[in-house]
């Protein structure tokens, strides 16, 4: 038992279930009713959406190990063998697709489409994180996706579930940057040319403010037009303006990698907070 912490650090559990938190949000922007985010039917469906995200970051792990074992922040957890990733990638995914087979198979193009996308990502030596700005792209399609996914759980997809997915899609994409910026000096020593490492430090900050500053403006519009109520959209509001105030104060002081990581816990609370103050007052009811 007292393993159990190391392996969890070690395939990222606690990372995979904020990632895969942009399919619940999904679910929550199509719910009909607070019923049918609880059901057992839609539980099983977030477990099944989680173990994708456990897949693709055992994949990613499998993809990158020898890079990783020169990343300080990604040591302290340990690694596993490249089959012991390879095992748990292909063991998880194939669990996820089986609980969609029976839950819910409109979901399934969905998932496939997820761990496609994100293999694109890690792929050996050739992946989009190997080209500076094509993986903040694929953050951004991701998200899209993952977002997609959850409202196909409830609902049938179309144009406002995409434009609400862009938002989303935008955080995601903007904590890869952060991401890059976190790993700036570890993956310039691997020989990563990240686009942190590829423009530098500032230009990537002055990315990831764009990108917060983009979300904010998106969602203005979605509420002016009528396609993201109040008061469910004011979380989300007061979130992205303080993440791009806190985004701002980077080019400030000292290009610390402390200070990125500090940044990353705030914004992720703020997001976390917006979902749990929409499930309070209520899902934007389609």
């Amino acid at each position: 038992m007292k393993q159990l912490p190391v392996v969890f650090r070690r395939h990222r559990c606690v990372e995979a279930l904020l990632v895969s938190g942009f399919t619940f949000v999904g679910a929550l922007f199509a719910a009909p009713d607070p019923a049918a985010l609880w059901s057992p039917r839609a539980l099983l469906f977030f477990v099944a959406s989680y173990l994708v995200i456990i897949s693709i970051y055992a994949f990613n792990s499998w993809a990158g190990l020898r890079e990783d074992r020169a990343n300080p922040r990604l040591a302290a957890a340990g690694f596993g063998s490249e089959r012991e990733y390879a095992a748990v990638s292909a063991g998880t995914l194939a669990g996820a697709l089986a609980f969609f087979a029976f839950l819910r198979p409109a979901a399934i193009p969905y998932a496939l489409g997820i761990f496609f996308l994100w293999g694109l990502y890690s792929f050996p030596r050739y992946g989009a994180k190997y080209v500076p700005l094509a993986g903040t792209i694929v953050h951004i399609a991701v998200g899209i996706t993952q977002f997609q996914q959850g409202w196909a759980l409830i609902g049938e997809p179309g144009m406002r579930s995409l434009l609400l997915s862009l938002y989303f899609a935008l955080i995601l994409s903007a904590g890869h940057v952060n991401h890059e910026l976190i790993d700036h000096d570890a993956d310039r020593a691997a020989g990563i040319a990240s686009g942190a490492v590829r423009f530098g430090i500032r230009r990537w900050i002055l990315l990831h403010l764009g990108i917060a500053v983009s979300g904010a403006s998106l969602l203005i519009v979605l509420y002016g037009a009528g396609w993201w109520g109040f008061p469910q959209s004011l979380p989300f509001l007061v979130a992205s303006l303080l993440h791009t105030a806190s985004a701002s104060t980077l080019l400030r002081g000292e290009l610390r990698q402390h200070r990125f990581l500090r940044h990353r816990a705030f914004y992720r609370f703020l997001y976390g907070a917006a979902c749990l103050c929409t499930l309070v007052v209520g899902p934007p009811y389609a």
